[in-house]
């Protein structure tokens, strides 16, 4: 186990990580930090919890919007998929029309041949 010791908003925190963990933890302080300082110039004076609070509403909106926006891609990908299949099923569908259409031209050709 690994203490990490970092500050947001110049306020000092220590959290207790599993090894291999810090950098990960460190650059999410960073992005936490940057959030918090970027909410203290717009709001002015606020104490440590609310402001952390404010960054944990931004951060759930945030997390929300790329959810939904990744449902969204997920359908495209699946209705692009369904369509690669009904693109398939229609290359069949001419590759066998192609056969009946050279099939009916074989017939009438030896018809013409055979019936001059």
């Amino acid at each position: 186990m690994t203490t990490l010791n970092f500050k947001i908003n110049e306020k000092n925190y220590s959290v207790d990580c599993g090894v291999g963990q810090e950098t990960q933890i460190l650059s999410i302080v960073k992005m936490i930090d940057e959030k918090a300082k970027s909410l203290a110039k717009m709001f002015g004076e606020v104490d440590s919890e609310t402001l952390l609070l404010m960054v944990c509403i931004l951060v759930f909106g945030e997390l929300e919007k790329a959810k939904n926006k990744l449902s969204s891609l997920e359908m495209d990908i699946k209705s692009m998929k369904q369509d690669d299949i009904d693109i398939n099923g229609l290359n069949n569908i001419i590759i066998d029309l192609a056969k009946k259409v050279k099939s009916i031209s074989s017939s009438i050709k030896n018809e013409t041949t055979l019936n001059p």
